[in-house]
């Protein structure tokens, strides 16, 4: 980065968020800044890093950027048009910067900071007005891009779904899948339950005009799915390993639930079915919340494989001493004794077209490596019963 002359008056009349003031208050803008000029590669804002400058676009162009998977960055936005504010919202909201920005081509800027961006907003209205006007013109860019990379991911993801059932269909050797190729079939039996959601949020966002607010909560919602994916991967191996790793956290039970009933309650009104809910206190435990994602997910979905249009699924939860003791109960067609017997059983099926028996063979085991319990009630033609025990969590 290379300190440039302060900038000229007739530089800022120039800029739109300054034109139209007097010049002897251009003279007082000037002040507060600093034109720098960045050469490509160069970072002006790092990602996470505490917001205390604000920036003006001269000529350039600049790229905003968000770290991913290990080292990968994605392209959010670009920066390229002159008199082009960023930086603000951050300063506006006093928080750290959620996305960094790189130069990449010679990018010159006006930098103005922290204290000069609010005497800049406290004693100049228009520039003001600019600001908010910057600020609703990103929302805007925001929601128009991210649903354009929804849709993106989607028809990425539904590539890889052709090539895992390109995969498992080679694996099929006569009546019975060899371990691998149920493995395969596994993923793709599970991947279709985050992808319907997926589909669903994505059609929501695109079909109307909405709140900036209720983008972010629908994106966030799509992006757990989506990191399921992942999650599932990792577990299956772990699973055929007969290993388990867990990232435990303190988790407010049930707040830490909702964005999986959020997903169920989707999956179920695809079906016509019914989600209630009875939550009687709230309580800590301590859990990896990517993988206990997967106990609900896993038993919703047996639940709404087992039951019709107008069927209902009914989640409660009690505190039990030490324990925190919830129940998942659908109105599906049941089972006798000997299903019951073995429905923990790995590679055992019940009624599924397309189970290969490993869902609830894996919901026990995530279960037991919490420290907790999981048994099964049923009476066929009338529903069935899922209740889970996991130790609460001493404050």
């Amino acid at each position: 980065m290379r300190i440039l002359n302060p900038p000229p008056i007739p530089l800022l009349q120039g800029l739109e968020p300054f034109s139209g003031i007097q010049p002897g208050e251009l003279e007082k803008i000037s002040s507060l800044m600093q034109r720098q000029l960045f050469a490509p590669g160069e970072k002006l804002i790092e990602e996470g890093a505490v917001a205390n400058q604000f920036f003006v676009m001269i000529k350039g162009r600049l790229e905003v950027v968000k770290s991913i998977e290990g080292d990968d960055q994605e392209v959010l936005n670009v920066i390229d048009r002159s008199g082009e504010l960023f930086g603000e919202m951050a300063l506006v909201e006093d928080k750290v910067r959620s996305a960094g920005i790189v130069a990449t081509e010679e990018s010159e800027v006006l930098v103005v900071q922290k204290e000069g961006f609010l005497e800049l907003v406290n004693h100049f209205p228009k520039f003001t007005l600019e600001v908010a006007r910057s600020i609703s013109q990103y929302l805007r860019k925001t929601d128009s891009t991210l649903i354009s990379t929804l849709e993106d991911k989607n028809r990425e993801l539904n590539s890889i779904i052709e090539e895992l059932n390109a995969t498992r269909e080679a694996l099929v050797e006569n009546e019975r899948l060899s371990i691998v190729g149920r493995m395969a079939s596994t993923i793709l039996h599970d991947l279709k339950n985050p992808m319907t959601t997926i589909a669903g949020f994505a059609q929501l966002i695109g079909l109307k005009e909405m709140a900036h607010e209720d983008v972010v909560k629908y994106t966030k919602i799509i992006s757990q799915q989506v990191n399921q994916f992942n999650t599932l991967a990792q577990e299956l191996l772990a699973f055929a390993k007969g290993s388990s790793t867990l990232q435990l956290q303190k988790m407010t039970f049930p707040a830490c639930i909702e964005d999986s009933l959020t997903s169920i309650h989707q999956n179920l009104e695809h079906q016509n079915m019914q989600l209630v809910t009875d939550f009687q206190g709230e309580t800590h435990i301590q859990i990896d919340p990517s993988r206990f994602y997967r106990v609900y997910e896993n038993l919703a979905n047996n639940a709404i494989e087992a039951m019709s249009a107008g069927g209902k699924l009914t989640i409660t939860s009690r505190v039990d001493a030490d324990y925190l003791v919830m129940t998942l109960s659908d109105t599906g067609h049941g089972m006798d004794a000997e299903v019951l017997a073995k429905v923990f059983d790995e590679f055992f099926t019940h009624q599924k077209h397309n189970g290969t028996g490993l869902g609830l063979a894996i919901v026990k085991s995530i279960v037991t490596d919490h420290g907790g319990e999981i048994s099964v009630e049923s009476v066929p033609g009338q529903g069935t019963t899922f209740t889970i025990s996991l130790p609460i969590l001493k404050t």
